[in-house]
């Protein structure tokens, strides 16, 4: 039995030894796996770091647009950031920024060891991730080259990159890419716009304190913006400032200096012409969409057009004049409306408004949307008529008169606006255009063909699609505020239709013009017949014309237009022009909801007008020069003839050359044949063939109304 023990003990004491073998064999075994999978991690990352590319990280860079002067009107960014070099970036703030996010930039490899042990000690007790324990290199890389996941492999790449960052740049490069990278708060990316967002400066221009402020900003941009907390902002300056001293950037003084200096903002911009931007931006991808797609990133400068001053007055006059708005089903304030100017000499969009505000509705009514001009479509009928040779002194009457209508066995039947369908009465070209009679703009249209005003309006620069009808005269086919600008502006040119142009110069971001755009110019009209229309359309602002009262907003300087009311006023258009600008106005509900409250000349008008008004301020009075072909003569104004010698009621008006009426044969004075020769004795027809400067006042062009109101004098 004792040698039984004996060997039941030995079997015992054997199986404890071969277990514990076991055991140490496995530690043993777990150590080499251990120690094989290090040197695998440690082999994949030596071959990660030494073969592995630095991917290309394009930074992306606001594209900046410009107006006529060269002044900034908008950045258009994904992230808005302008690229400075180093040499622009003060001491101040790279050591701010080191200060505060970095203390041992200058001294680690990559990685802050201390730091990361700090952070994760400091996150287990708080049992959430507050610290990360990042350097400005390991930063920048993630920002440049991976995306913000949480994960090992993106980690482990990080770190690759981290390294590699550090082996091929400078310390000072990679603090320069770091600040031109990160985001600042309120849209600022990189410490250039950061710097203007916060103090209206470059970088460069920073002192201390504005240093020490942006700087603390990196850690919760938002959170510590000075536009939303003041003190925390001011707080966490504070603090940025006594690691600066700690660290032996600055001294005891600076600190309290840096501390006590007041903080200036420079106020957050507002948006400026962005219906005009948005339209650049269209217009460029159809020259170049390649660059339309990367404009938002690419860094490019466009050299607009547009001149600042008379945007803020057109942005003006629409926020002062436009009627009270409602909202409509859609959350869009209601009515909405259009205004363009162009400068007819050149065709450079000069002011865009495409709707009352961008951020409830960014379609851009001035060129997008097509609408019934109404009565403004007039000039395109009166345009065909004297080019065709009609005189202004040549009557249609005001009556009752019927069309084919636009089916089998319909009439059309037009009436003039107002009270009193028709005014029973002969109406010369100047007058019904004063008044806007629509009778006998129908008549005029029927004299020259529908189909002749669609061409005439094509060739001044309309390129909608329009109906040859007769309630063509009056505005029945759609258009846009653009084309009816266009139009207004050849008149203005002498009949030279200008080419609407907004982009001057396209710039790359290494400097290269990838395009320069230059004036084009087509001559589409006698410029005896734009100047006579012109006339006619300056005696809309007379006592008894549609736009009375207008012109007061433009004091002395001549002026021309034409209001525009559609049926029901749905629609409000006033199209007008100087010798400098033309302007188009409109106004309408965009579903046509609701009525207006009132015409063109009560809802568009004031708009046009007070518009006009303001962007002509510092520009110089001018006037049409009477062409060559076109004279003013004395006219009987009770015939429309040419003065004869008896004519004592006559007035004078504009005519071509070629297309004078006869002189008025009617004895208007009944006196015996001996005493008519001691009376009139070689009477001369005033007016004609005499030196345009002795009738200076011609140009106000005078207007007669056979109906009721009295004759003006020129």
């Amino acid at each position: 039995m004792a040698g039984v023990r004996k060997n039941g003990r030995s079997a015992g004491r054997g199986r404890q030894r071969l277990s514990g073998l076991t055991l140490k064999s496995g530690v043993i075994l777990a150590a080499k796996a251990l120690a094989f999978a290090g040197l695998v991690f440690v082999t994949v990352f030596l071959a990660l770091v030494i073969f592995l590319p630095l991917p290309k990280a394009p930074v992306p860079q606001a594209t900046k647009v410009y107006d006529i002067r060269g002044r900034p009107i908008s950045s258009l960014f994904v992230e808005n950031r302008t690229v400075v070099p180093s040499s622009d970036i003060p001491d101040t703030l790279k050591k701010a920024v080191v200060a505060v996010e970095d203390m041992r930039f200058y001294s680690h490899h990559g990685f802050d060891l201390k730091a990361i042990g700090r952070a994760i000690v400091r996150n287990l007790k708080a049992g959430e991730i507050l610290e990360g324990g990042s350097t400005i290199s390991q930063q920048l890389s993630k920002n440049l080259f991976l995306t913000h996941e949480r994960t090992i492999q993106r980690k482990l790449i990080e770190l690759v990159y981290t390294l590699k960052l550090e082996m091929r740049y400078t310390k000072d490069e990679i603090l320069t890419g770091y600040l031109n990278e990160i985001y600042w708060g309120h849209g600022a990316w990189g410490c250039e716009v950061a710097s203007r967002a916060y103090f209206g400066k470059s970088v460069q221009d920073l002192n201390l304190a504005e240093a020490a402020l942006l700087a603390g900003l990196i850690r919760s941009p938002e959170y510590y913006s000075p536009y939303h907390s003041m003190e925390r902002a001011l707080e966490r300056r504070a603090l940025t400032l006594a690691l600066m001293k700690e660290q032996g950037y600055i001294d005891d003084e600076e600190e309290e200096r840096a501390n006590s200096e007041p903080v200036e903002l420079a106020g957050l911009p507002e948006s400026v012409a962005p219906y005009f931007v948005s339209y650049v931006v269209a217009d460029i991808g159809t020259r170049h969409p390649e660059i339309a797609k990367n404009i938002y990133r690419g860094g490019y400068q466009v050299y607009t057009t547009l001149d600042l001053d008379m945007q803020k007055a057109a942005e003006e006059a629409f926020e002062r004049y436009m009627p009270k708005g409602e909202k409509d089903s859609q959350g869009i304030t209601q009515p909405q409306g259009a205004l363009v100017a162009i400068e007819p000499a050149t065709g450079y969009i000069k002011a865009l408004i495409g709707g009352r505000d961008w951020d409830e509705t960014q379609l851009n009514r001035a060129y997008q949307v097509k609408r019934q001009p109404g009565s403004a479509f007039k000039i395109f009928a009166y345009t065909a008529a004297v080019d065709l040779k009609h005189p202004v002194t040549e009557t249609k009457v005001c009556e009752p008169v019927e069309y084919p209508g636009a089916t089998a066995g319909d009439r059309y039947r037009p009436v003039d606006y107002g009270r009193n369908p028709y005014h029973h009465a002969p109406l010369t070209m100047r007058t019904a255009v004063a008044i806007s009679d629509n009778v006998v703009a129908t008549k005029w249209a029927q004299e020259v063909g529908p189909s002749t005003i669609a061409s005439y309006a094509a060739k001044m620069g309309v390129k909608s699609r329009l109906e040859p009808t007769i309630p063509l005269a009056l505005g029945a086919s759609e258009v846009t505020p653009l084309e009816m600008t266009v139009a207004a502006a050849t008149l203005s040119a002498g009949g030279i239709r200008p080419e609407p142009l907004m982009v001057l110069k396209l710039i790359d971001p290494s400097g290269v013009v990838i395009e320069e755009n230059t004036v084009k110019r087509t001559p589409v009209l006698d410029e005896g017949t734009a100047y006579i229309v012109t006339s006619m359309l300056r005696s809309v602002f007379a006592p008894a014309g549609t736009a009375s009262g207008l012109e007061a907003f433009l004091g002395d300087r001549p002026v021309a237009a034409k209001t525009g009311t559609t049926d029901d006023e749905l629609e409000a258009w006033l199209v007008g022009y100087t010798k400098n600008l033309a302007c188009s106005v409109y106004v309408g509900w965009d579903n046509r909801e609701k009525s207006l409250p009132g015409t063109g000349a009560a809802v568009a008008g004031p708009v046009w007008a007070a518009f006009m008004g303001a962007a002509h301020r510092n520009i110089p009075v001018s006037d049409w020069t009477l062409p060559n072909n076109v004279t003013w003569a004395a006219v009987c104004s009770d015939t429309g003839l040419l003065a004869g010698p008896t004519c004592f009621r006559r007035h004078y008006e504009v005519f071509r050359k070629d297309a004078l009426p006869p002189v008025d044969s009617t004895n208007h004075f009944r006196v015996p044949g001996w005493l008519r020769g001691i009376l009139l004795p070689d009477f001369i027809l005033p007016g004609i063939g005499k030196p345009e400067e002795e009738h200076e006042n011609l140009g106000k062009a005078p207007m007669v109304y056979p109906v009721e109101a009295p004759v003006l004098s020129p």
